[in-house]
């Protein structure tokens, strides 16, 4: 990953989300209790958005540093 390569980290974390929403559902497909949906709603379901909100920061900082460089090179 080069210094202005963003996509390579957004890539890690986009598939790390979908690990860890593969790995719930198999989970739950044993541990499926009023514990269960507890930890989902404080730790799992949080994550998305976070996330979302993450990667649009990405975009927006990959816009930027792109126009960064158009301007550097003229």
């Amino acid at each position: 990953m080069n210094p202005c390569d963003l996509d390579s980290g957004a890539s890690r974390i986009v598939r790390g989300l979908k690990d860890l929403n593969a790995v719930w559902e198999e989970a739950s497909e044993q541990w499926n209790d009023s514990v269960s949906e507890a930890v989902h709603k404080r730790y799992v379901e949080p994550i998305g958005p976070v996330v979302k909100s993450t990667l649009d920061a990405v975009g927006r900082m990959r816009q930027l540093l792109q126009q960064a460089q158009r301007d550097l090179e003229d």
